[in-house]
């Protein structure tokens, strides 16, 4: 999984998924990775059908129709050492969170890669710890 340095933020603090949702949103609108109604479409989705996918991971991405407003594909991983409750499962607690800006042909295939490699605990808690985007990237190079 190939993740661009400026595309890694790490020891990030949210008081809540909505949050969260907006302050990543409107950092890819800054990066030109989407447009502004992106930033609703991520927030809509976890509201109808969570984003949640356990062993503290969220894996936010837009609704169908969000491809219009995607400018550049990417994935943004977001590092949350104090967790913030996205409030889909018993466990909520999200201490990572993976942003996926990718088409929606492309979707499924990313989505299963990414829960593949989150479905292993120790992988998230070396993403949970790193204390460098070098450290995060070479954690993600190891899947390959």
């Amino acid at each position: 999984m190939d993740i661009p340095a400026a595309h890694i933020l790490l020891d990030q603090r949210f008081q809540s998924a909505e949050e969260a949702l907006h302050e990543i949103g409107t950092f890819l609108v800054d990066q030109k990775m989407v447009q502004p109604q992106y930033i609703n479409s991520l927030i809509q989705r976890h509201k109808k059908y969570g984003v949640y996918i356990g062993n503290f991971v969220a894996l936010p991405h837009g609704e169908e129709e969000a491809d219009k407003w995607i400018n550049e594909e990417g994935i943004c991983l977001v590092q949350v050492p104090d967790g913030v409750d996205f409030g889909d499962a018993k466990e909520s607690k999200v201490t990572t969170i993976l942003f996926v800006v990718v088409l929606k042909e492309k979707q499924l295939s990313c989505l299963q890669e990414i829960a593949f490699f989150c479905s292993d605990i120790q992988n998230v808690k070396l993403l949970s710890d790193a204390a460098t985007i070098e450290e995060v990237q070479k954690i993600l190079s190891l899947e390959e």
